[in-house]
């Protein structure tokens, strides 16, 4: 009798070992779950500063040498320079000149 009841409690002691390493297991693959997603959103927040910040920068340029090609158009049509002509040394369009 007393080497089922040992036998029983040894039943119980693996059952709860397995149990508690399933749980364990489970948690470990919880945890890593959320730190890979928390990595994830992190890189994808850095990538998008990244390319907002390059997308500025590159806007930015863009749009100075635009203002220096109307400063320049503008020079030259006050000197009496045809339009078509500072049109073709500005790359500017008709469109763009009178626009802005």
């Amino acid at each position: 009798m007393k080497g089922i009841l040992h036998r029983s409690k040894l039943d119980e002691y693996e059952e709860l070992t397995v149990t508690t390493a399933e749980r364990l297991i489970s948690e470990g693959m919880q945890l890593g779950i959320e730190k890979g997603i928390e990595k994830g959103i992190e890189k994808g927040i850095e990538k998008g500063i990244e390319k907002g910040i390059e997308q500025g920068i590159e806007k930015g340029i863009e749009k100075g040498i635009e203002k220096g090609k109307l400063e320049d158009a503008g020079k030259m049509l006050k000197k009496g320079i045809d339009l078509k002509t500072v049109l073709e040394i500005t790359g500017l369009t008709e469109k763009t000149l009178k626009g802005k």
